[in-house]
């Protein structure tokens, strides 16, 4: 899998960071996006035939670097992730973008909804973007318990109380680390982090099945203040794949974020289809359902 196109960098606090546009390069319409866990620059299988169908219907695609990329999520946040984008929105717009929608895939899809959903962003005009894709959007919670991933349950109290006591964004032990990454491979991981994205209310916990419409303890997110607060049209692509690791009826769950939604939302299920859409008949059938919602942006 190859791409060509076009290699920038752009500033984010001390460092330069890369960003590589493909598609259509004169276009003044950007589709960015944005990976999941260990995900970086060019990871995602469906963005190779993505970024094709984007260009010949005179889109840009845009893969950008963040800090969250490759093991960099253990130590970081999706309010660390919604900053960097914010900084490379109003890049974007200074290099004369008019249209932009941002997408992502798996936790990818938690800063979407979080950039779309909150007040910084969706309030402010050179932030705001005219829409937004997730693709997969599982909860890693749901994920990691069906998985049987006991030792990441295991180490929650821990966590729990090293944030009680201040020290959430410090590390958990080496031993867990040390075998803590979904490959089995190193991941340095602060307690924050893991009740974040495991922990009942976490800050990634946008998609369980339990999130309450209305706002309610433990939960940080309720479907009220997430899919209700979509600044822009937002479209979800569920994989078929994620739903055998997520706890209750999906389809009942898609209409419940799309009735919170408030109209703005609209979702497909991509039958025979794994987490990445490695599958080359789905990935065309991904590529029909984006380009056919981004008609709405021409």
């Amino acid at each position: 899998m190859s791409l060509s196109g076009v290699l920038s960098t752009f500033d984010v606090g001390l460092y330069k960071y890369p960003i590589f546009t493909s598609g259509d390069l004169t276009s003044d319409k950007a589709v960015v996006f944005i990976g999941g866990l260990t995900n970086g620059l060019g990871a995602v299988p469906f963005s190779y035939p993505l970024s094709e169908a984007l260009g010949k219907t005179g889109w840009k695609f845009i893969q950008f670097h963040w800090s969250s990329a490759y093991g960099g999520y253990g130590t970081g946040s999706l309010t660390r992730d919604r900053e960097e984008m914010e900084v490379l929105v109003k890049y974007l717009r200074q290099t004369g973008i008019k249209t932009l929608i941002i997408a992502g895939h798996s936790t990818g899809s938690q800063n979407v909804i979080q950039y779309l959903s909150n007040p910084s962003t969706s309030q402010s005009s050179d932030l705001k973007v005219e829409g937004g894709i997730m693709q997969a959007p599982a909860s890693d919670r749901e994920y990691l318990d069906l998985l049987g991933s006991k030792e990441w349950f295991e180490m929650l109290p821990l966590a729990e109380q090293m944030i009680k006591d201040g020290k959430g964004d410090e590390l958990l032990p080496k031993e867990f680390c040390d075998k803590a990454n979904f490959g089995g491979n190193p991941l340095p991981i602060t307690a924050y982090r893991l009740f974040s994205l495991i922990g009942v209310g976490g800050d990634d916990d946008y998609f369980s099945d339990d999130v309450p419409l209305d706002p309610q303890e433990p939960f940080t997110h309720s479907l009220s203040s997430s899919f209700g607060k979509l600044s822009a049209p937002a479209l979800v692509l569920y994989s078929d794949a994620d739903v055998k690791y997520q706890v209750g009826d999906v389809t009942e769950k898609l209409q419940r974020w799309e009735k919170a939604s408030n109209g703005k939302l609209e979702w497909k299920l991509l039958r025979d289809a794994s987490h990445d859409v490695e599958q080359a008949e789905a990935q065309q059938v991904l590529c029909g359902y984006v380009v056919e919602w981004l008609k709405r942006f021409e």
